[in-house]
């Protein structure tokens, strides 16, 4: 997925919100869109879903006045240390 996919999906996902779309109502949920078989196709279905999401919640959190907040928690999820398998 090209940066500008990326964004695109990012976008996507903030419009759905914008509209009143719920978290769920994400378009990588739908059966037709679901990965089946190979790895490669999880990491991309996975990755678009992601992208959405985060739009998607980016917006929610900005209607809410909550942004910052929001933020400073996706910056502390990410500096957790992974779990062992």
């Amino acid at each position: 997925m090209t940066i500008e996919e990326l964004i695109d999906l990012q976008e996507a996902g903030a419009r759905a919100r914008v509209l009143g779309l719920k978290a769920y109502e994400n378009p990588y949920l739908e059966a037709h869109r679901m990965p089946t078989g190979d790895t490669g196709a999880l990491g991309d279905w996975l990755a678009r879903h992601d992208a959405w999401k985060f739009g998607w919640e980016a917006e929610d959190a900005s209607r809410e006045g909550r942004i910052a907040t929001h933020f400073k928690e996706l910056i502390s999820l990410s500096k957790r240390p992974a779990l062992d398998a």
